[in-house]
């Protein structure tokens, strides 16, 4: 993550929900930024091998809700916090703790407490070879109002 934050994409897959044409030569992603954290959220954010007391982890609520088997339809579910993303706080916690202990994760942190998150969904669709449309949904979870900035992203 310390590395990703600083270096430019190198394939589709790289950002949150990332697709990309077969060649790789146009790429989508989506970005987020809630405001509380200091940096843009575009990629998954994860322990390395050494971080995590059970090895590489990322930690990240994220799924692959449905797709077709040629991918002409795709949906998947980002659930982002509304408060600072902990980090810190998962790397020293996991750090911290041994094989036999049980993985430190995000929701431990409380971050997602009272509901205060977004829900971010992205659907693909094929219009044909050439066209894909993108719809992207976000719906507050928690109680008060809160300020989520969408970023969607192409790169070649």
């Amino acid at each position: 993550h310390d590395q990703a934050r600083s270096r430019a994409y190198r394939w589709g897959e790289d950002g949150i929900s990332g697709v990309s044409d077969d060649k790789q030569r146009l790429c989508f992603a989506l970005a987020l930024w809630n405001g509380r954290d200091p940096i843009l959220k575009e990629r998954m954010f994860g322990l390395t091998n050494a971080e995590g007391n059970h090895g590489e982890d990322v930690k990240e609520y994220y799924f692959h809700l449905d797709s077709t088997p040629t991918h002409s339809y795709m949906k998947y579910l980002y659930k982002y916090p509304q408060g600072a993303f902990p980090y810190d706080d998962l790397v020293t916690v996991n750090r911290s703790r041994g094989r036999h202990d049980p993985e430190y994760e995000l929701l431990d942190t409380g971050v997602f407490d009272e509901d205060r998150y977004f829900d971010v969904f992205v659907e693909y669709a094929k219009a044909g070879p050439e066209d894909l449309l993108i719809e992207i949904t976000a719906y507050n979870r928690g109680p008060d109002e809160a300020t989520l900035h969408l970023l969607p992203t192409l790169w070649f």
